[in-house]
């Protein structure tokens, strides 16, 4: 129980620093799909600051040896990982939900990109999904061959052997997101079960404690409630014996002196 706090730390400051990392890489390409499909990578984030939180829980709850708050812990712990399990579920819903949305935003910004002309902006965030995916168009070359008058930006070519790329940015981005979500999933369970074994901990350190044992002077360990029980005989011998004039206990009732019976002697006649 003492190391355990410590695992908890780690669980949240992996959720920190992948939360973290995950959100910054989709922000780079966010305006795509319309800033869409952040949240589960921010609530993360939020969790992994949680798990700090429940750390400091933790380590109080194991220097004071408490039972409330060991109680308090466990129950914090077992929401903590209900919503873990939660965020989970979410993330793949999610993902199985955001085809369609995210199509319609990358067809519409991809439309921005020919109205504008932009494809000569090596700043442009479509050029720069195109050379960092090594993707061209939307779902391929083709969309660059509708119009006769443009050719393939800088973007669409390899920068080794000067070739187009072929793959369609659709498929490659909505992937990379779909990807994404799946380690949103994957996290928040790994540190579910992780954390999962602190309510084992706390109940194993709960039952030690709840029975706390004195040394006496001859050197024997006896627990509280034993030594109460033998300081209480007496008492209870006492009021039973001599009742007190509000005791609810009736006085014995005596008993009745036995007489032993004795048997007259038979005696024989002689003839």
């Amino acid at each position: 129980m003492y190391l355990y706090p410590h695992f908890i730390q780690i669980c949240g400051g992996a959720q920190l620093v992948i939360g973290a990392f995950l959100l910054w890489t989709h922000k780079q390409y966010a305006p795509i799909v319309k800033n869409q499909f952040w949240e589960p990578f921010a609530v993360l984030i939020a969790l992994g600051v949680i798990s700090q939180g429940l750390c400091y829980l933790g380590w109080t709850s194991t220097s004071r040896k408490q039972r409330c708050y060991l109680g308090l812990f466990c129950a914090f712990l077992v929401l903590f990982i209900v919503i873990l399990f939660l965020v989970s579920g979410w993330s793949i819903a999610t993902k199985a939900h955001l085809i369609v949305p995210a199509e319609l935003a990358i067809e519409s910004s991809f439309s921005e990109f020919l109205a504008k002309d932009n494809t000569n902006d090596q700043t442009h965030i479509w050029n720069r999904l195109q050379r960092d995916f090594r993707c061209c168009g939307y779902n391929g070359i083709h969309d660059y061959k509708k119009n006769k008058q443009m050719g393939f930006p800088w973007s669409c070519y390899d920068p080794i052997d000067t070739k187009v790329f072929n793959t369609g940015c659709m498929h490659v981005f909505v992937k990379s997101i779909e990807m994404n979500m799946i380690r949103v999933a994957v996290v928040a369970v790994a540190s579910a079960l992780i954390q999962s074994l602190g309510i084992f901990c706390a109940i194993q350190l709960t039952m030690l404690l709840r029975r706390p044992t004195l040394m006496l002077p001859n050197g024997d360990n006896h627990s509280v409630r034993v030594k109460r029980t033998r300081e209480m005989t007496p008492l209870a011998t006492a009021t039973i014996g001599n009742p007190t004039p509000h005791s609810s206990t009736k006085p014995p009732i005596p008993l009745k002196p036995v007489v032993p019976r004795i048997d007259q002697p038979v005696m024989k006649s002689s003839h």
